[in-house]
């Protein structure tokens, strides 16, 4: 079983993801941040004339993020 499809059984498992007649949806949870103004600004500026919303964008590179870190866990225990 790949990665990604290892992470697709954890979210449903974990009732990540609910159907509703016939419908699809994420469960979401709303998380209070801080981000830097500057930057901020600027991922706004080059973001939205691409119509990429700041939680989409964020969400994409926290799942690359854990997919990477159950990459490394896999080749530090293959290794042993």
């Amino acid at each position: 079983m790949s990665n990604i499809h290892k992470v697709i059984q954890k979210v449903i498992q974990n009732n990540l993801i609910k159907e509703i007649r016939g419908e699809v949806y994420m469960a979401v949870h709303n998380q209070n941040m801080s981000v830097d103004t500057e930057v901020y600004a600027d991922f706004c500026k080059y973001s939205e004339p691409k119509g990429i919303k700041f939680s989409s964008w964020l969400t994409i590179k926290m799942r690359e993020f854990v997919e990477a870190e159950i990459l490394i866990e896999e080749f530090v225990k293959n290794k042993k």
